[in-house]
């Protein structure tokens, strides 16, 4: 398992008191464990670590060994401002994702102070301002670097209007805009920043056509 950050640490340490709202997916610990698993390659994600959504945060539910780590986010991961209504919909996004070891950093950790301070009833606003100023105080280090990570499962809703979208690759490249692209749409199925343009927070998704065949169970 990837060595986590004093940051993290002390993030996953913490008493949370706030339970899972109800309206949120919740499934067995196995259940999630496998849906998280159908993220990434069987050959990645077999010996990953595996994270799963509790009363009191992620917690680590499988000790990997090959420095990836997969979980499943759920609508606090939706991009700050233009999926807001996302954001604020209970159930609205089910997204599992499996990191490489570098994006296990900074990337994961913002995920796990976006579900932290969700449970906590926080709004979208200062769920976002609270993620800047992490970022601004260095308690969340921006990579070095590009980092990686899967999301291939047929299990993922996406939200109203995208679905599951496609198979694809999150690539978190710092600085990178979508005219750098091409301009690409995320209609057409190319490759598009998906959030963050031009910022240490960029992410850049990539369809992955014809990855289908791994498969988590979909969910109703």
């Amino acid at each position: 398992m990837v060595k986590l950050s004093g940051f993290l640490a002390t993030l996953m340490a913490t008493a949370f008191a706030p339970a899972l709202a109800a309206e949120e997916p919740v499934w067995s610990e196995k259940e999630e464990i496998t849906i998280a698993r159908s993220a990434g390659p069987a050959s990645v994600s077999a010996e990953a670590s595996v994270w799963v959504l509790g009363e009191a945060g992620y917690k680590i539910a499988v000790e990997g060994t090959n420095g990836f780590n997969c979980l499943v986010m759920r609508r606090w991961s939706a991009v700050f401002g233009t999926q807001r209504d996302l954001f604020e919909t209970p159930g609205s996004i089910v997204a599992p994702i499996c990191y490489d070891a570098k994006a296990s950093g900074a990337p994961m950790e913002e995920q796990f102070l976006r579900a932290e301070l969700g449970l906590e009833g926080k709004s979208h606003d200062q769920v976002k301002d609270a993620v800047m100023d992490a970022y601004d105080k260095g308690e969340i280090a921006g990579i070095d670097g590009v980092a990686f990570a899967y999301m291939y499962s047929a299990a993922q809703r996406l939200g109203d209007g995208i679905g599951a979208w496609h198979p694809h690759v999150m690539v978190y490249a710092p600085g990178y805009t979508n005219e750098m692209l091409g301009g690409a749409s995320i209609a057409g199925g190319d490759p598009i920043v998906a959030e963050a343009p031009g910022s240490a927070r960029t992410i850049i998704a990539i369809p992955v056509d014809g990855r289908d065949g791994h498969i988590a169970p979909k969910l109703d």
